[in-house]
């Protein structure tokens, strides 16, 4: 019987970094290494997403979009994970409120969702500065 060739890839497939950002609540953002077309301009941005069932979420949902998005777009080789909090509040889950006005931010500059977001949020006036939730949105566009 003939033995079995080994491959392994030459880089990382995941690399996770040490965060003080890093908690149980958090808005991650999971952006290509290529500009997507939307409606009003470009982005990298392809998902936006909150953890639900912990930390462990992100890394999680980076690997299910990742085989949906190298099958699907062309040219895209890498997906990063980017983390955005805020301060927590008694008795609100601001987290979920970030996801919202963050989806709701992106559809307004870009008249569409990310990608690979579905759900339409509730729009939330008044809690976060809309020119921070701009300029991190905008972030993710070319220069």
């Amino acid at each position: 019987m003939r033995n079995l060739r080994i491959r392994s890839s030459k880089t990382s497939l995941l690399t996770l970094t040490r965060s003080r950002q890093w908690t149980d609540k958090i808005v991650y953002i999971l952006a290509a290494n290529k500009y997507l077309p939307y409606s009003n301009g470009r982005s990298r941005i392809i998902y936006i997403g909150t953890t639900k069932k912990g930390a462990g979420r992100p890394a999680a949902s980076a690997v299910n979009k990742a085989t949906k998005v190298f099958n699907k777009l062309h040219g895209v080789k890498t997906i990063e994970v980017y983390i955005a909090t805020c301060e927590p509040r008694q008795a609100m889950p601001t987290w979920k409120r970030l996801e919202s006005s963050l989806l709701d931010t992106f559809r307004k500059r870009y008249f569409a969702l990310p990608r690979y977001n579905h759900v339409r949020p509730k729009p939330i006036e008044g809690l976060f500065g809309s020119k921070a939730l701009q300029k991190l949105v905008a972030r993710f566009e070319p220069k």
